[in-house]
């Protein structure tokens, strides 16, 4: 009987050990991981901006809160051995409630539909735990195995893990927003224009911060095309967009061109204008914003007349247009005649602006045309020159406006 005992309390010791272990791993990496993010606009929001959310301090501190708290359920329910992972499920529940959080709740705080779930799902807790008092006792843990005592367990814990990470409905691209905001303020802004870079998918507000992050790296106007360009200008700053709900705002924008927006501005365009006109505020990140707004319309006469405004483009200058960054040089091939720029030379009338010694950059441009002359459905036509050459300008400028599916112009805000 002794010996019984003593193998009882083993295997009631390893049960509880193994799912404190797996509860405490899968908590911390799901707050750590998946939720931090949110969690820290969250707390933002919610306090005005008077505190802030350590990812890695607040996923440790909220397990060890919720371990604590499941240790008091587990004393209180006091549920056999074979069972004990249903004493993680107030735990889980809380942690379900914490981690639903999406931009929708964020702007407007509420519990929703946790109102009422959350007492019937209490509950029905409480009514499994008297239902396995009355089918089980604590001595009948004797007569099983270890193996059959702890692989339910493990299947309790694997059904609770599943159903809280199914919970959240927040998007990838919303989460690539917030990740390179947190990387933004905290000045790594090469790790923030990496943020999701290998997906096609953004937002209007993601591709903001990632433009944002390549005119403080100095590589806007080199890198522009490197990511999916689904907004136009709007797509680097948008002076109507006056959220007050984020850590990073079109202020903090404006700010890095040279002035902040007035509340009587209500136009990128004009904002853009004030600033150009005004010599002491506007800088080099200022004329990138400009002259990429303008490709990122499609605007090539106006690109080609403010180009040299920005750009010391004399003669007296050896190699001036091949200095210019990649966008701009890539975009000068359409400025000129299409049958000179095949060979290099940027003609505009009659006039030569200048003969491009990038040799590699002038291939591409003819791997292009011919890929582009050689597929007849425009379907196949936008999808394969988009596999080999969509970080050019030249695929943008030629079908951004034709695509379809992943591809297709964005109008969310």
């Amino acid at each position: 009987m002794n010996y019984n005992n003593t193998y009882a309390q083993k295997t009631a010791g390893i049960i509880r050990y193994s799912c404190a272990l797996l509860f405490m791993l899968f908590s911390f990496c799901y707050l750590f991981f998946l939720q931090g993010e949110i969690l820290a606009e969250a707390q933002y929001v919610y306090s005005h901006g008077v505190t802030s959310y350590n990812i890695l301090i607040g996923a440790i501190i909220i397990t060890v809160v919720l371990q604590i708290f499941q240790w008091i359920v587990s004393l209180l329910s006091r549920l056999p051995a074979r069972w004990h992972a249903f004493s993680y499920m107030p735990s889980m529940l809380l942690l379900a409630i914490l981690s639903d959080v999406n931009k929708e709740a964020i702007a407007h705080f509420s519990f929703g539909a946790w109102l009422w779930i959350a007492p019937v799902l209490m509950v029905v807790y409480v009514l499994i735990v008297i239902l396995l008092h009355n089918l089980c006792t604590f001595n009948s843990d004797s007569t099983y195995n270890i193996k059959s005592q702890i692989y339910p367990n493990f299947i309790i814990l694997f059904f609770l893990m599943l159903t809280v990470g199914a919970i959240p409905q927040t998007t990838d691209v919303y989460h690539y927003e917030l990740k390179a905001e947190r990387l933004i303020l905290d000045k790594d802004y090469a790790a923030a224009a990496a943020v999701g870079e290998t997906s096609l998918r953004a937002s209007a507000r993601l591709t903001q911060l990632r433009m944002y992050a390549l005119s403080k790296e100095g590589q806007l106007a080199e890198r522009l095309f490197d990511y999916p360009q689904y907004y136009g200008s709007r797509g680097l700053l948008d002076v109507a967009d006056t959220s007050s709900l984020q850590r990073f705002t079109t202020q903090d924008i404006c700010l890095h061109l040279g002035a902040l927006c007035g509340k009587s501005i209500h136009s990128t365009d004009r904002y853009m204008q004030l600033l150009l006109a005004a010599d002491s505020l506007c800088n080099q990140h200022t004329a990138d914003y400009y002259l990429c707004g303008l490709l990122l319309d499609k605007k090539l006469k106006e690109f080609q007349r403010e180009l040299p405004r920005h750009y010391n483009l004399s003669d007296s200058i050896v190699g001036a247009y091949d200095k210019l960054p990649r966008a701009y040089r890539e975009a000068l091939y359409l400025i000129g005649k299409p049958s000179e720029a095949l060979d290099g030379k940027i003609v505009v009338k009659d006039d030569t602006l200048a003969v491009l010694s990038d040799f590699d950059m002038l291939a591409r441009f003819r791997d292009y045309n011919e890929l582009k002359a050689s597929l007849t459905d425009e379907t196949e036509r936008i999808n394969r020159t988009h596999r080999e050459f969509g970080n050019t300008y030249w695929w943008y400028y030629d079908y951004s406006h034709l695509s379809t599916g992943e591809l297709a112009p964005r109008n969310d805000k």
